[in-house]
Formats: structure tokens, C-alpha cells, sequence
């Protein structure tokens, strides 16, 4: 079985780094293509026998020619399966099988509103597209898969659910990360980090975070707040200036999030749109207790009031209050960790990802 794995970005990431190295150990021939002009992944000596390919469609002027590329790869290299992810992929591989009919092309759909909320009606219209018109359609979430049904109208009654799954001796706390990490912003032993790791795009709630942080650190004057992710909005800069200079630490990109996880004593997730909230399952991984709006599939992960705190979205008071709550109960906190993390390591392990992706790829390969 040959699988390509085609996405609009970078591959370097632990979610394709755990299905690559998954699937070849259970022999399938993984090729993975980026649409973009990126570089093979550093963890690509992992997958056994997995291959990388850029097509450098840097520009949408170059995606007709991304197309004629991408059915001559799948023709040439016997590809069985066209697994795409993201919006421009999932058009360009539906196109490429029109030229490779025999090509069979599943559609991974990793969001929920986030194409309503920027795009435009002919984004929504190709977004519906897309999914009625793949071979196969799986999302991260039950929450997103709802979503696609009810809010999308989208037409199929096969949608699979295949949670993402995690790796988690690679997030298990570790003391010397959480020394380095704080030593390196400037963190004492006394105070008390808030964190969120998220890159800084519209419907995150950095803004609501950074918000309820300015009354948090007036309850709380050791709290700090660590933000680790890509980019900046001037909405979030304009915020954090109105509180006090050095308690919000803008981290940049990181490649060691574990390691920032690990220099934490609470994560929220202020998002007002997820389709799955992977960094939620990281966190609660890590051993941090959480607390987290009520949006896509934070609720397949978090059981209020046993395992974290579900909040309504776009709500700064409710951040602050559950957040000085936390801080003013150790004990509570120790109980969220510990549930926390027994239940996203029974519920979300890599094995069980790539099982089930596996299984489906066996079946769409049977003849029908």
C-alpha cells in the first residue's frame, strides 16, 4: 500500500511525525508532498523508507502546474491513497484525480468555522466542494464532525472520525526543561506561570487571555504569562501593554513545546474556534491542569470539573476567575493534573491514531 500525504505546509510536525513513523511500521510505503517550497521534515529518518517532495508552488499562479505535478507523482509512484490536508491541498489533489482517476483521495479536515469566519463565499463554496466530492472525508473531532453536517450542509453520511493522537513520553514532565525554559525568560522559583501555545492568528483569544491576565496579575503578583506561537496581532501588542512591563512574555516560534509546557503551572486555551484542540491533549499531557472555552472538541477532552475547567468562549471574567481560583487551590489543581493526564493518555495515544487510520486505509483499499 502506497499512501501520500499532501499538505499545503511544512511537515514539521509531531502529528505527521507520529502517522509517518506509525504507518511504515505497519509497511505501508509513506510518501509525503508539500505544496508549498518547503524542506524534508528533521525527523524524516524515523519513517523508515518515507520520502519528502516539495512541488514550490510558492504563488496560486504556480498551482496549475502543482496539479499536472502532483498526478504525474501519484501515476509514476503507484499511489494509492491521496491523503490531503488543508484547504489548498484538498482542492489540488480532488483536481490532480481528474487527471489520475484511479487515485483514491481522502480529505482530512483539521477545522471547523475558521473558513465561515475569514473567507470568503467562494472559500465556503470550495470548502463544501471538497468534502462531497472526495472519496472519503475524516475529521479530528465528533464536535467538527457535527459541525460539517449541521453548519456545512455538507451531504455524505460517511464521515470518519479519527482523533489525533500523541506521543506521550516526549510530553511527560521534565525538570530540567522547565528549569531551562524559566531561567531563560527570566521566571523565579516563586512565581506563577500561566502559559498558551498558539500562533497569534484572528479567533485564538490571545486578546481575552491577555485581558483577564491584566486583572489576574493584580489578584496573583507573581503571576506571569507565557505565549509561545508564530506571529503577532497589533489587538494582542496593544493589550499586553496595558500590563505591567515583563509579566506577558511573547516566546516566538518554538521548537521545544514540550519544554514550555514543562515551564508552566497552568494552561488555558482561550480559543474562540477549534476543530480538536490539540495543544489542550499536549498540555493535559504535560501534567498541567487546564482550563479551556467550551469550542470544538475541547469537551471530547475535558470532562468539567474532573479532569479541567470548560469556560464559555469570549469571556475574559471567566479566565480570570477560574484562573484565581486554581492558583488559590493546590490541592485542585494537583487533582486536575493527575486526571487530566491518566485520561488523555488512555484516550488519544499514537497507537491508537494510527490503528485506526490504518484500518481505514485497508478498507477503502478493498475492492468494492
Amino acid at each position: 500500500m502506497h499512501v501520500c500525504h499532501f499538505c499545503d505546509t511544512t511537515f514539521e510536525s509531531e502529528f505527521f511525525r507520529t502517522i509517518a513513523v506509525g504507518l511504515t511500521r505497519q509497511g505501508v510505503r509513506v510518501s509525503l508532498v508539500e505544496l508549498g517550497a518547503g524542506s524534508e521534515p528533521t525527523w524524516l529518518a524515523e519513517a523508515n523508507g518515507a520520502s519528502y517532495l516539495s512541488l514550490g508552488a510558492t504563488s496560486k499562479l504556480h498551482y496549475p502546474s502543482a496539479v499536472r505535478r502532483l498526478a504525474r507523482f501519484t501515476r509514476d509512484e503507484k499511489v494509492d491513497i491521496l491523503h490531503t490536508h488543508l484547504f489548498f491541498a484538498g482542492i489540488i489533489g480532488l483536481l490532480a484525480k481528474r487527471l489520475r482517476p484511479k487515485t483514491i483521495v481522502a480529505l482530512m479536515r483539521h477545522h471547523t468555522s475558521i473558513v465561515r469566519m475569514l473567507g470568503s463565499r467562494v472559500h465556503i463554496a470550495a470548502d463544501k466542494w471538497m468534502a462531497e466530492k472526495a472519496d472519503h472525508v475524516m475529521t479530528v473531532s465528533d464536535a467538527a464532525r457535527t459541525f460539517m453536517l449541521d453548519t456545512d450542509g455538507i451531504r455524505r453520511d460517511d464521515i470518519e472520525v479519527v482523533h489525533i493522537g500523541f506521543n506521550f513520553e516526549r510530553l511527560a514532565p521534565n525538570v530540567k526543561d522547565r528549569l531551562r525554559v524559566r531561567h531563560e525568560f527570566g521566571f523565579g522559583h516563586e512565581d506563577f506561570v500561566i502559559g498558551y501555545v498558539g500562533n497569534f492568528v484572528p479567533r485564538k483569544g490571545h486578546r481575552q487571555l491577555v485581558e483577564a491576565f491584566k486583572k489576574i496579575s493584580l489578584a496573583i503578583p507573581n503571576a506571569k504569562l507565557l505565549l509561545a506561537g508564530a506571529g503577532m496581532l497589533n489587538e494582542i501588542s496593544a493589550a499586553a501593554a496595558k500590563v505591567p512591563k515583563g509579566k506577558v512574555v511573547f516566546a516566538g516560534w518554538r521548537d521545544d513545546v514540550p519544554a514550555c509546557l514543562a515551564a508552566m503551572d497552568l494552561f488555558i486555551q482561550p480559543s474562540l474556534s477549534e476543530a480538536f484542540s490539540q495543544v489542550l491533549v499536549e498540555a493535559m499531557g504535560s501534567g498541567l491542569p487546564v482550563i479551556a472555552t467550551d469550542v470544538g472538541g475541547a469537551g471530547e477532552v475535558i470532562e468539567d470539573g474532573v479532569n479541567g475547567i470548560l469556560i464559555e468562549a469570549d469571556q475574559s471574567d471567566a479566565i480570570y476567575t477560574q484562573a484565581v481560583r486554581l492558583f488559590s487551590d493546590d490541592g485542585l489543581r494537583r487533582e486536575f493534573a493527575h486526571a487530566g493526564l491518566q485520561s488523555v493518555r488512555e484516550r488519544f495515544s499514537a497507537d491508537k491514531m494510527v490503528e485506526k487510520q490504518f484500518a481505514l486505509y485497508e478498507k477503502w483499499m478493498r475492492p468494492k
